[in-house]
């Protein structure tokens, strides 16, 4: 007997079961970087994959925060039933300036 999502074609997740931590450093802009860390929002289903809400606030440096909010890429699968997401955005524009922040969160089983 198949389940709902695999008779549309998609993979089952409990999509209510996992986040994935996340944090590492912003791109160095005008002479400084920040940090930045937190945990994923819950997993949205997203054709055919899912993707997740990743948004938090960087370390205060040079006087100053900022702030984030994006989506996640969709799933990446790993070995041994993990899977991870890719990254790429720009934070909030402060003092004129943004950090980008890219890279991969922290892989978690589905």
């Amino acid at each position: 007997m198949s389940t709902e999502c695999e008779s549309q074609g998609y993979p089952c997740y409990d999509f209510h079961a996992h986040v994935h931590a996340h944090g590492g450093k912003t791109t160095c802009n005008r002479e400084h970087a920040h940090l930045h860390s937190g945990v994923t929002g819950p997993p949205q289903p997203r054709d055919g994959s899912h993707v997740h809400d990743i948004r938090g606030v960087t370390t205060f440096d040079f006087g100053h925060t900022h702030g984030y909010f994006s989506m996640t890429g969709p799933a990446i699968q790993l070995p041994g039933g993990y899977h991870t997401h890719y990254v790429s955005f720009e934070t909030n524009e402060v003092d004129g300036h943004r950090h980008r922040i890219m890279g991969f969160v922290d892989p978690s089983k589905h």
